[in-house]
C-alpha cells in the first residue's frame, strides 16, 4: 500500500512539473505577473509572518488602513497559509512560497481525488486517471493564480467522508466531514460553499443509504457534526460576520446560452487550435471543457449496467455534476435564488460560474469509474500499459504548457525607494497612485512590497473593500491638498510613497510642484521617478 502511495505521488508530482512548466525550473523568480498572484503570494507570507507573533491577530492584516481585521476582505486561505509557512520561516520569499503552494496545490489534489475514486472501485489506475482529469484539465490550468482554487483537496475528501458515513454510518466519518467542510472554509469561501452544496446533492441523492430507521443514526451523527463545524467555524470565521461587504459587481455573462458555453471553451493547446478558439471569449477564467477522454468514460460509466458499478455513486455523481451546472448560472435561473434563502453567502459570490467545477469533479469521477469497467470488459494483456497509455492521451488533450511565466527579479516587485523607509517615521504607508476603487487590483503590487516591511499601508485588494477605503481615494486624489494632508495626519500616516512612473509627466510634476510649496510636507528620499514625503505633525512644523 506504501508503494501504491508513493507510486501516485510520484505519477501526479511528475504531471504537475509538466503541466506548469516552466515554473518548476525557477520557482523563486518565475511569475505571472498577474494581480490575483502577488495578492495571494502577499496572503499567504502574511499568515506565516503573523503567526508566531500574534495568531489572535491573524485578521488584523497590513491592508486598508485604518481599517480593522482586514483579512476579512480577502479569501482567508489560512490552510496553503499553514502549508506554506515553514518555507517562509526557512527564508523562503513571497514568491517561491506561494510557487511551492500552487505545486503542493496541483499534487495534493490528485492525490485526494485518486483516493476517492480507489475507494469506490479498488483500482489503482482508474484513480490515477480520475485524480488527472480532475487536477490537470483546463478547469485547474486557467486558474493558476489562484491557489485557493488549486487547494481543492478538501472537496473529494469531503466527499469521501460522506460516503463511508452513508455505507458505515460511524461517527468518526461524520466528524471527518466536519473536518473536511472546515478546512474548505479555512482555504476559500467560495471552496466552503462548493463542498456545503455538494455535500447536500449527494445525501439528498443517496436515499437508498439514510432513508428508514437505519437513516436516524446517520442522520444523528451528521447534525451533531453539522452543528460542532458550525460553531466552530463562527469562532474561527467571526471577523466575516457583519463586515461591510463593498465592491465593485461582476456579471459571469448575460444569457443562459452565453454561460453554458464555458463547458465548450478551452485553452488546451490541442483543443484551442483544433476548434475552441471559434468559442473563445476571451476569458480564461471561464475555460470548462472537461476533455474528449473524460466524457466518454463517463458515458461509459452512466450506460453500463447497475452492477457494475458501485450502489448509488453513479446516481450521486449525476445529481452533483447537475448540481454545479445549474448553480454555475448564477441568478440566470431561480433556483440560485432559492438556494440563497438557506445559504444567504451565495448572493456574496462575484463568479457564481465557479460551480461548474462540480460538473468537471462528477464527470472525472465517473471516468474513473468507466475505465474500471473498460479495464474489467477488456481485460488488457497488459493492464498497466494500457492505463498508461489512456493517462498519455488525457494528458496530450489537457496540456497548456509552456505556461506564460517569466523571471522576476526582486527590484521589480520591491523597487529601491522602500529602503527609504528604513529612515522614514514609523507607522503606515500610503502609496499613490491609490486605484479607484473598479482598478482596486492594482494594489496587488503594494501588497507585494509590504512584505519587505510589514507597515500597515492605506491601499488594499480582495473580492471586497471597506468604506474607508473609498474615502481615501476621493481625499487622496488631490495630493498635497489642505484637505489630503489633514485626513493623512487624522489617520496617523506620515509617510507618503508617490510612484511617479504611475503618473502621467504632467500630473507627477504638478504634484511636486504643489509639495515642494508647503512646509508641512518634506522630501524624504528620490529614486527616479520614485519619491516618499513626510507629512509633519502639526506640533512640529516651523
Amino acid at each position: 500500500m506504501r508503494q501504491r502511495h508513493a507510486l501516485a505521488a510520484a505519477i501526479f508530482l511528475a504531471l504537475t512539473v509538466l503541466h506548469t512548466w516552466p515554473l518548476a525550473s525557477d520557482p523563486a523568480r518565475m511569475s505571472r505577473i498577474h494581480d490575483d498572484e502577488w495578492l495571494n503570494a502577499w496572503a499567504v507570507s502574511w499568515i506565516a509572518h503573523q503567526l508566531p507573533r500574534a495568531p489572535l491577530d491573524l485578521f488584523d492584516a497590513n491592508m486598508f488602513h485604518p481599517a480593522e481585521q482586514t483579512m476579512r476582505y480577502t479569501e482567508p486561505l489560512v490552510v496553503p497559509g499553514l502549508i506554506g509557512a515553514p518555507f517562509y520561516w526557512l527564508g523562503a520569499s513571497p514568491l517561491l512560497t506561494h510557487n511551492l503552494l500552487v505545486l503542493a496545490g496541483f499534487l495534493l489534489t490528485a492525490l485526494a481525488m485518486h483516493r476517492l475514486v480507489v475507494h469506490w472501485t479498488g483500482d489503482f489506475w482508474s484513480g490515477i486517471l480520475a485524480g488527472a482529469l480532475l487536477t490537470f484539465g483546463t478547469a485547474m490550468a486557467t486558474r493558476i493564480a489562484h491557489i485557493q482554487f488549486l487547494h481543492f483537496y478538501a472537496f473529494p475528501l469531503a466527499v469521501l467522508a460522506l460516503d463511508r458515513l452513508l455505507t458505515g454510518g460511524r461517527a468518526r466519518d461524520a466528524a471527518w466531514v466536519g473536518v473536511w467542510v472546515t478546512v474548505a472554509a479555512l482555504t476559500s469561501g467560495y471552496l466552503v460553499l462548493l463542498v456545503v452544496a455538494t455535500l447536500g446533492a449527494a445525501f439528498l441523492m443517496r436515499t437508498d443509504d439514510w432513508w428508514g430507521r437505519r437513516g436516524i443514526g446517520i442522520t444523528a451523527r451528521l447534525g451533531a457534526a453539522a452543528a460542532v463545524t458550525g460553531a466552530v467555524l463562527v469562532l474561527l470565521m467571526r471577523p466575516y460576520l457583519g463586515a461591510e461587504l463593498q465592491r465593485s459587481v461582476v456579471v459571469d455573462a448575460e444569457s443562459i446560452g452565453a454561460s453554458l458555453q464555458a463547458f465548450l471553451l478551452t485553452a488546451a493547446d490541442l483543443h484551442y487550435g483544433l476548434w475552441s478558439e471559434q468559442f473563445w471569449s476571451g476569458d480564461a477564467r471561464s475555460a470548462m471543457f472537461p476533455g474528449v477522454v473524460a466524457i466518454a468514460l463517463a458515458a461509459v460509466a452512466l450506460a453500463t449496467p447497475r452492477r457494475h458499478a458501485p450502489r448509488g455513486i453513479r446516481r450521486m455523481l449525476a445529481g452533483i455534476g447537475a448540481t454545479g451546472v445549474v448553480l454555475s448560472l448564477g441568478m440566470l435561473t431561480p433556483i440560485y435564488g432559492w438556494l440563497a434563502v438557506v445559504m444567504p453567502p451565495l448572493l456574496g459570490l462575484r463568479s457564481p460560474s465557479r460551480f461548474a467545477i462540480l460538473a468537471i469533479f462528477a464527470l472525472a469521477a465517473l471516468a474513473g469509474i468507466g475505465w474500471r469497467i473498460v479495464r474489467a470488459r477488456i481485460q488488457p494483456r497488459w493492464p498497466a500499459a494500457a492505463a498508461i497509455g489512456l493517462l498519455a492521451l488525457a494528458t496530450l488533450e489537457s496540456l497548456h504548457a509552456p505556461i506564460p511565466y517569466r523571471p522576476l527579479l526582486r527590484d521589480e516587485w520591491y523597487p529601491p525607494i522602500y529602503r527609504a523607509l528604513d529612515t522614514a517615521p514609523p507607522g503606515p504607508v500610503a502609496e499613490l497612485p491609490l486605484p479607484r476603487t473598479v482598478f482596486i487590483h492594482q494594489n496587488a503590487r503594494y501588497l507585494l512590497a509590504s512584505t519587505q516591511h510589514w507597515r500597515p499601508i492605506l491601499n488594499g485588494f480582495g473580492g471586497f473593500y471597506p468604506d474607508s477605503y473609498r474615502e481615501a481615494v476621493r481625499r487622496l486624489s488631490t495630493f498635497p491638498s489642505d484637505d489630503s494632508v489633514d485626513y493623512l495626519r487624522s489617520i496617523g500616516v506620515q509617510t507618503v510613497i508617490v510612484h511617479g512612473r504611475r503618473l502621467r509627466t504632467f500630473q507627477f510634476n504638478r504634484l511636486q510642484e504643489a509639495a515642494d510649496r508647503r512646509t508641512d510636507v518634506r522630501l524624504q528620499a528620490r529614486v527616479g521617478r520614485d519619491v516618499v514625503y513626510r507629512i509633519v505633525p502639526r506640533d512640529d512644523r516651523k
